[in-house]
């Protein structure tokens, strides 16, 4: 017994159970049905893992209170390998300072994959705590044959076992129920018994011996070292028993034993029978399951590649022509917003920031929300459905050619989303080259920062060429080109790497396990599209909010002298082909009012719009942001842009969706007192050169979306590799290799481009 009184509504604490198991086991399922919307993910100090935590609340009637539930990171086994089983040891051992220990586990167990996730409750055992089985799954076990009787394998565990469907919320009152037991009631779960071979029990005695009298607890701790336990609660004992421990090697070396290998030949003994006692098989069991019969296709070397192409370009072409009526009416209530919200405002600094600095500038980018909404929504149903793993599979086996390892497509296929956590996810990957090989090229792959440059070229200047019933089917396949043209460029760039600066070294081993099909449950796919498409809006809130101002700022200071406006105003007047009309216009409800000196309110006017758009240009042209455009556009002319084009650039250095802002910004400074606001895409389709020639061409949008494909522009992904890599010379030589690369392909595409147009 652990001692420990319950704690009911009211009470001075509250209880804390932790919720472990394999990955695909539906643990987070399990955690998402048991907390629902009291949930929050940050990180554990020290470390970029994710903790997510939630409260439950379990008892009937008034006996209900709550109850705090950690849902740790997956994991196969507690001799951990990664950070992520690190943190997952480290709190069920009660080791982490920042997380209490946890009162009671739950330990959620796929019931169609018994033998391998039984492993980790063998384990989960042998820790002393309150421990509850959440057998999951176990709709899919029986449509594949498989029959595991609870009652039976509760009996052999010695521990509470509940059968579930995580993912329909069948089960979670008895697991509800089966907490609020096992917290009234803490007994220890039983210990498993299994044989270990003569030798192994024999140094278990001994080294139990030296570090103290109590035989079954210093047994317990000196098989932990035998096998190569390093967490923190024995390292005391690793250090002080070294030698004795090197002898144990040894005899194991001259009688041929892994210990390690040992201890899972055991385990697994154990666990094949409890199987066999629990599980009955029926005759659909032997037969092939319908899932093996879908992988046959869908995991073929070539046909699975060919399957997967056609669902990505579908995926896309489903996110232009969906999102578009979405973000038409974004458009407009952002238009609609500034007008209200600078109605009242006399034309000035305080009217231009809001106008112009804040609307426009994280209104640019929040317009793009609806088509990253539907690109999430999309691969949560693969992922949620299993298709995302048969994906992971087939893409490994590229992956391999080109000398990355197998983990790697893990840290890559999250760089879809965020480089950062891709990146992070590194740190699964045992070879120290192997993982700076994959994050030197995960920056490669298209992450959801520069979805809103994507849709803004593709959508401006590639569009008009297509019919509307063509329209979504070819920007969709442009957008897939460029996730294309990312991964191309991740595994040429791989294979460079790994016969030059980091050569090959042996092959490490690689597991991937494969998850039954299953249909998507609709809250967890709800709950994913809210997540990711919630992190956008944030950052747009925080992150491009703050630039968008300091960028106004910047392009809306030094003002341009009254006497350079006048005389700029005067030259255009000049120009203008009808000098009559330039003359303010009196709309007729000023006239009307009867106003000695009424208010000169434009409307449509072809030259006061031109005088206007030169004022304006000259403004911009004279602003700290227009400055150092013009320094650097001779840098970023042979590629087709121009300052303001190089003021967005610069700003993309941020984060990458600031591009889209900061133009936003550029090109709303000393348009929108006059006109209203417009939108960006009519703003840079229509933006033209002194000469006369349009300044943004589809030519010049090909190559930036190549820029954006290949250059390293993220600041915060710089200070992550920074920190994996341990200096500042990875960062460096990453900056300065991709943005080469970057240069060097947008130069051969504008340049050939240009020839070829003429």
């Amino acid at each position: 017994m652990l001692g420990l009184a319950p704690v009911r509504a009211g009470g001075p604490a509250t209880r804390t159970v932790a919720i472990a198991g394999n990955p695909n086991s539906g643990k987070t399922t399990v955690f998402n049905a048991l907390t629902g919307l009291r949930q929050k993910v940050a990180n554990y100090p020290g470390v970029t893992v994710d903790k997510k935590t939630g409260r439950c609340r379990v008892g009937r009637g008034d006996a209900q209170h709550w109850v705090d539930v950690v849902d740790l990171p997956g994991t196969y086994s507690l001799i951990p390998s990664s950070p992520d089983e690190q943190v997952t040891t480290e709190i069920l051992r009660g080791l982490r300072p920042d997380t209490p220990p946890p009162d009671a586990l739950i330990a959620v167990i796929d019931a169609s994959n018994l033998p391998r996730n039984l492993y980790l409750v063998s384990q989960l055992l042998e820790l002393g705590r309150p421990l509850v089985v959440a057998l999951n799954m176990t709709d899919i076990a029986e449509r594949r044959g498989l029959h595991v009787d609870a009652a039976a394998l509760a009996r052999e565990l010695g521990v509470q076992v509940v059968p579930m469907v995580g993912h329909r919320s069948r089960g979670v009152d008895d697991l509800k129920d089966a907490i609020d037991a096992v917290l009234a009631k803490p007994v220890p779960a039983p210990l498993p018994a299994w044989s270990l071979p003569a030798a192994m029990t024999c140094e278990m005695r001994r080294v139990g011996a030296e570090i103290g009298p109590d035989a079954s607890a210093m047994g317990a701790i000196a098989h932990r070292l035998l096998i190569g336990d390093t967490a923190a609660d024995i390292s005391g004992h690793a250090a002080r028993l070294e030698p004795s421990l090197a002898r144990s090697r040894e005899r194991f070396a001259g009688e041929g034993l892994d210990p390690v290998l040992v201890d899972i030949e055991a385990r697994y003994a154990w666990i094949d029978g409890l199987v066999g006692r629990t599980v009955t098989r029926s005759e659909i069991a032997a037969k092939r399951t319908l899932t093996e019969r879908v992988d046959g296709a869908l995991m073929h070397p070539v046909l699975g590649l060919a399957i997967f192409a056609v669902v990505m370009a579908a995926v896309f072409v489903s996110v232009f022509w969906i999102a578009q009526p979405l973000m038409s009416g974004l458009q407009t209530g952002v238009d609609a917003l500034g007008a209200l919200l600078t109605t009242h405002l006399a034309p000035g600094p305080l009217k231009s920031l809001l106008l112009d600095g804040i609307v426009k500038g994280v209104g640019a980018v929040v317009v793009f929300v609806p088509q990253i909404a539907i690109l999430f929504l999309f691969l949560a149903i693969m992922e949620d459905s299993g298709y995302l793993a048969r994906a992971a599979f087939l893409m490994d086996r590229v992956l391999s050619k080109v000398g990355l390892h197998g983990k790697s497509f893990i840290p890559l296929l999250s760089s879809f989303a965020c480089a950062i956590p891709g990146i992070m996810a590194t740190r699964t990957i045992d070879s120290r080259k192997d993982r700076l090989a994959t994050i030197m090229v995960a920056p490669f792959m298209s992450c959801s920062a520069r979805l809103p440059v994507y849709f803004l070229l593709i959508g401006t200047f590639f569009a008009p060429f297509f019919t509307p019933m063509q329209r979504p089917f070819a920007q969709g396949m442009i957008m897939l080109g460029c996730y294309v043209l990312g991964i191309v460029a991740a595994a040429v760039v791989a294979w460079v790497f790994r016969r030059t600066l980091l050569r090959k070294g042996p092959k490490g081993s690689f597991i991937l396990e494969m998850p039954s099909y299953k249909a998507p449950q609709v809250t967890e796919i709800a709950r994913q599209v809210w997540v990711n498409s919630s992190k956008f809006l944030t950052k747009a809130g925080t992150i491009i909010f703050s630039l968008s101002v300091l960028l106004w700022a910047l392009s809306y200071y030094p003002r341009l002298p009254a006497e350079r406006a006048s005389a700029i105003e005067a030259q255009a007047r000049a120009a203008a082909p009808t000098a009559s009309a330039t003359a303010p216009v009196v709309a007729p409800a000023e006239r009307d009012r009867g106003n000695d000196t009424p208010e000169a309110v434009p409307i449509a006017d072809p030259v006061q719009e031109r005088v206007d758009d030169a004022v304006a240009s000259a403004q911009m042209a004279n602003s700290y942001a227009g400055r150092f455009g013009h320094v650097i556009e001779p840098a970023i002319a042979p590629i087709g842009g121009d300052w303001k084009i190089g003021i967005g650039l610069i700003g993309a250095f941020a984060a990458r969706e600031v591009f889209v802002s900061t133009l936003g910004i550029v090109y709303g400074v000393g348009d929108t007192e006059t006109r209203g606001t417009t939108g960006l895409s009519e703003a840079i389709a229509t933006d033209r050169r002194p000469d006369g020639s349009l300044v943004w061409t589809p030519l010049v949008a090909a190559t930036l979306l190549v820029w954006f494909v290949l250059a390293m522009q993220c600041m915060s992904t710089i200070a992550v590799v920074r920190r994996e890599t341990g200096g500042w010379a990875w960062p460096i030589f990453m900056i300065v290799y991709m943005n080469s690369l970057a240069y060097v392909a947008c130069l051969a595409v504008f340049q050939v481009g240009s020839r070829i147009i003429g």
